[in-house]
């Protein structure tokens, strides 16, 4: 039977101790070259709005040790719009009654079977903030007691719920521009995970006297100044275009997820100039950069000393990460009997491809 979950019922199956250890021994299987990744992969289309575009984007990744490879899939109107100054990227939902579409479609290595199918979103959100969490797990310093968290959005959830749960956290300090949605995500996360956070008025503020920084946000433009990183600090970014990566040439240790630098974008022949919403990486070398997975596998150092400054930059989203989540929030499903099961047979065929 092939598993129908919805993002409800992934929201239940999904365990914190779960996710970081099975996304854990995931790297240790990729560090291991016993688990597969494909570049992330958009296709774009014009559409009939201003200053807005159809993007379709696919990454599929697996992990031997577990017998599954996910692929991710996402359907979207993209639109960019000037948000206090800023330029930012917003998908617009357009299907349905207000909907998104994205999936994550997961496999069996061992018979081809398709095991299960979900929505992407809360697989997304969590594979980011797992990664992160176990990229400050390795790389900052075991004392650290205080994280600064500069974003209040779904991503920033997963990062306040992940990140509090591999060290002894004791405060995060909270920025985002609207002073309301800060206070209200502190309070959410605060019953949620049992640690205190603190609402306060600038990046600044976030980045001060912390021993770890995150960024979270969908912010076209750098949110962290080289010059708020103080000896000893952690700093962790989500996205190339949240960061001033003139922070690679300040850091002592540096780590990256992965070493595809960047995604592989599509457009239709004959269009020169990029559409509305593309957003391409600069080509850059990372081969001097270890991945997170070989620090993780014991393959790659991580700080020293108390005084290095660390740096993770959680860069691409990698199939890999979608495999470990998925599997995550099927075996959850299983195991609690939630989603609907329909026959596998509808989704196999007896002409040979």
């Amino acid at each position: 039977m092939t598993l129908i979950l919805s993002n409800d019922d992934v929201e239940s199956a999904l365990s914190v101790r779960r996710c970081l250890d099975v996304m854990e021994e995931s790297y240790r299987e990729q560090a291991e070259s016993r688990a597969v990744n494909r570049p992330t992969c958009h296709s774009y289309l014009p559409h009939s709005l201003a200053n807005s575009t159809y993007s379709f984007k696919s990454v599929d990744g697996g992990v031997g040790k577990y017998g599954i490879l996910a692929l991710r899939v996402t359907s979207d109107v993209v639109q960019e719009q000037r948000i206090r100054g800023s330029i930012r990227l917003e998908k617009l939902p357009l299907a349905g009654k207000g909907m998104f579409v994205g999936l994550v479609q997961l496999f069996s290595a061992e018979t081809g079977e398709l095991l299960a199918i979900m929505p992407d979103g809360l697989i997304q959100q969590t594979r980011v903030g797992v990664t992160s969490a176990l990229g400050m797990k390795v790389m900052a310093r075991e004392d650290s007691e205080v994280l600064g968290l500069i974003g209040s959005g779904g991503q920033a959830k997963a990062h306040y719920r992940f990140m509090t749960a591999v060290m002894p956290i004791k405060k995060v300090k909270v920025f985002s521009p609207n002073p309301e949605h800060r206070k209200t995500f502190v309070e959410e996360m605060e019953k949620e995970t049992g640690v205190p956070g603190e609402s306060v008025n600038s990046a600044e503020e976030a980045a001060n006297e912390v021993d770890v920084v995150c960024t979270a946000t969908n912010s076209s433009e750098p949110v962290l100044k080289i010059e708020w990183l103080r000896p000893g600090m952690h700093y962790n970014s989500i996205r190339e275009f949240e960061t001033d990566l003139s922070v690679l040439d300040k850091c002592d240790v540096i780590a990256i997820h992965t070493q595809f630098g960047g995604i592989q974008h599509y457009q239709p022949p004959g269009i020169i100039d990029d559409m509305p919403g593309v957003r391409r990486e600069k080509p850059r070398d990372w081969s001097k950069y270890p991945e997170i997975c070989d620090l993780i596998a014991g393959k790659a150092p991580t700080r020293t000393n108390e005084k290095q400054v660390s740096f993770f930059l959680n860069n691409v989203g990698t199939g890999v990460q979608f495999a470990a989540m998925g599997y995550c929030a099927y075996l959850g499903a299983k195991e609690n009997g939630m989603g609907h099961e329909i026959p596998s047979e509808w989704f196999m065929q007896d002409i040979k491809p």
